[in-house]
């Protein structure tokens, strides 16, 4: 692992619980501390049960009461009125004021269908009888904007999307059965586990769960405010239908993908171009041309896209950033084009590199420091990265006055953070190019 990683890792641990509880095993490392100065009002909650932290942070927070007997219920059955109140509250609905006349419930219920995450039919006939935990969990795992997962399921005994989706995000986890894991989907949830799975709810919208990290959520940094459900994968083309956004369909290309057709390109439904301008080898330090890239960028240009440049960067110091973004800008000086400048730092995976080892201090200082002379040059800056570089690499906080683009393949991008450019696949097909070719789309509000 890099040093100098200031985003508070957390490496989830592979703990079990022998309860039954609804929440990821490795998450227990990180349960909740209980409030200063709190002091149990519930004569069935006390220290050393499994449920006391969860219990005691929810009811600090006027989440959660108790009975008038002073008892909190721990194992007692949860209504179906009461699950959805705190799982809808936790996932940030507010106070859903009940018509006069109707269950103290009716209020959240009728929100949810409001929000499409419930039909009418699916609102229990009785508010205070049980609901399964299939039913929670898909409540929540709607509330929380998440779509079914298409990986396979973890549980022996569902295999519903949105269950699946919960579990990768570390909201559920289920109870080990030898070597089976179950989730119990046709059975109730007691006021215990629902006080678990409610605190965790509120910690994924505080926590960024990547693989096996927990990372926490950066002040200053904006959170991706695109909607994973509207976007729409056909063939290789990605689309994003939303009121208030402008959407464009683009490519990138350097010499990999030979002579290139523009026409071609733009005919065939292709709006914007990313040029590699020119780049650093990863082994000797020279600095170099793409060989293609004045043919690009002039012919992208001519058959009207909307054209930008990026350059590869293995800088391994400030000074070196600098030398990029200088050997850059004598590149573009005759040429007129108006998308962004961008800088590529990519960390080699399939090979030794000179780039091995930096620490995210020094990454982070060479894009502050690229992008800084590009700006000055009077161009639009970028940051192009992926996942692994963006969470674990980069201090985001540092650079988050520069628009993203990311790099993430599949039919949803999972990024936390805002992007400007979303590169989904490395194997498009465009006419006008010879073999695959890296697609993307660009989103903006209006």
């Amino acid at each position: 692992m890099h040093n100098a990683i200031r985003q508070s890792l957390k490496k989830v641990l592979p703990l079990a619980l022998s309860t039954a509880l609804l929440v990821q095993p490795g998450l227990a490392a990180s349960r909740p501390t209980v409030p200063h100065g709190w002091t149990s009002p519930f004569s069935d909650v006390q220290e050393g049960s499994w449920f006391y932290p969860f219990v005691g942070a929810l009811n600090s927070q006027g989440v959660i009461q108790g009975y008038d007997n002073g008892r909190f219920g721990p194992n007692d059955i949860t209504r179906a009125g009461d699950s959805m109140i705190m799982v809808l509250k936790a996932a940030g609905s507010g106070i859903q004021a009940a018509p006069n006349g109707t269950h103290y419930a009716s209020g959240y219920a009728g929100y949810a269908v409001d929000q499409g995450w419930l039909t009418r039919d699916q609102v229990p006939e009785d508010l205070d009888k049980s609901v399964s935990r299939l039913f929670i969990a898909q409540l929540a795992a709607k509330a929380l904007g998440l779509i079914p997962a298409a990986a396979p399921s973890p549980f022996a005994d569902t295999d519903d999307g949105y269950v699946t989706a919960l579990y990768q995000r570390g909201i559920v986890a289920g109870t080990q059965a030898g070597d089976r894991l179950l989730f119990q989907p046709d059975s109730s949830i007691t006021r215990a586990e629902l006080s678990a799975i409610v605190w965790q709810i509120q910690e994924y919208g505080r926590r960024i769960y990547f693989g096996t990290y927990v990372l926490d959520v950066l002040d200053g940094v904006p959170a991706s405010g695109w909607n994973e459900s509207l976007f729409t994968l056909e063939g290789d083309r990605m689309t994003y239908s939303a009121d208030g956004v402008s959407t464009a369909l683009g490519i990138d290309v350097s010499y990999h993908q030979g002579v290139i057709d523009w026409k071609r390109v733009a005919a065939d439904g292709i709006e914007f171009a990313m040029i590699r301008a020119g780049g650093r080898y990863y082994q000797s330090g020279g600095i170099f041309e793409d060989t293609q890239f004045r043919a690009n960028l002039q012919g992208a240009v001519d058959a009207g896209l909307d054209t930008g440049v990026y350059f590869f960067s293995q800088a391994i110091t400030e000074a070196e950033a600098l030398e990029e973004a200088a050997f850059l800008l004598s590149l573009l000086e005759d040429f007129d084009f108006s998308g962004p400048v961008v800088f590529d730092w990519e960390n080699i995976t399939y090979d030794t590199a000179r780039t091995d080892g930096l620490t995210s201090d020094t990454i982070t200082a060479m894009a502050r420091a690229f992008c800084s002379a590009v700006e000055k040059a009077g161009y639009r800056p970028m940051i192009y990265f992926n996942q692994y570089i963006g969470y674990l690499l980069y201090h985001l906080d540092e650079v988050a006055r520069y628009p993203f683009w990311l790099a993430q393949y599949g039919d949803v991008p999972g990024f936390y953070y805002d992007f400007q450019i979303w590169q989904y696949t490395d194997s498009g097909r465009v006419d006008g190019v010879e073999g695959p070719v890296d697609m993307n789309i660009r989103i903006q509000p209006r």
